[in-house]
């Protein structure tokens, strides 16, 4: 019985493995995940810094002109409002793509964990199949040799003496 035993165990091992590496799989794509989020986080928090710094350099630059030229009033504030106008679309913008970018990302994630579980499931499926068809195997081999086993012949009566015939073999009673 050990003979059949064998596939069986063999293909229980090749099963835990395929799980074992496929749970080291997800594991390492949510951890490239977590490291692609904080990447993009830290790019578009230097973009935003960037973006608010000319802004504000733009801003002291219109204010410095505007004292210099002794101009103030509406077009003053006109020329601060548009140059924080664009400066908040484009920091906008910049928070826009960073949502993006995480929502592509996590896709990424979920499509390489729907690969990695189909890749368990026909693993596991295959080292079953694998271990079912070496344990068939080995049970037929390891059914002893018994001459017409589970194959009877009718039994023959004669007048002087019964006999029953199994197979090539007869008993005589």
């Amino acid at each position: 019985m050990c003979a059949v035993a064998v596939p069986i165990i063999m293909a229980v091992m090749s099963a835990a493995a395929t799980v074992y590496g496929a749970n080291q799989q997800k594991h390492a794509t949510e951890e490239a995940l977590k490291l692609q989020q904080k990447q993009t986080d830290e790019a578009a928090s230097a973009q935003t810094e960037d973006r608010v710094r000319v802004a504000r350099e733009q801003r002291a630059a219109a204010r410095a002109a505007s004292a210099e030229s002794g101009l103030s009033g509406n077009s003053t504030n006109a020329i601060l409002s548009d140059i924080a106008m664009h400066s908040g679309r484009d920091v906008s913008r910049i928070e826009k793509n960073r949502e993006n970018g995480q929502i592509e990302n996590r896709q990424q994630a979920r499509s390489r964990s729907a690969e990695i579980n189909s890749q368990l499931i026909s693993g596991v499926v295959g080292a079953a199949a694998s271990g079912t068809s070496a344990a068939m195997h080995a049970y037929r081999d390891y059914i002893p040799e018994i001459p017409d086993a589970g194959q009877y012949a009718k039994p023959t009566f004669s007048l002087d003496r019964p006999t029953f015939t199994v197979s090539k073999y007869v008993i005589e009673g």
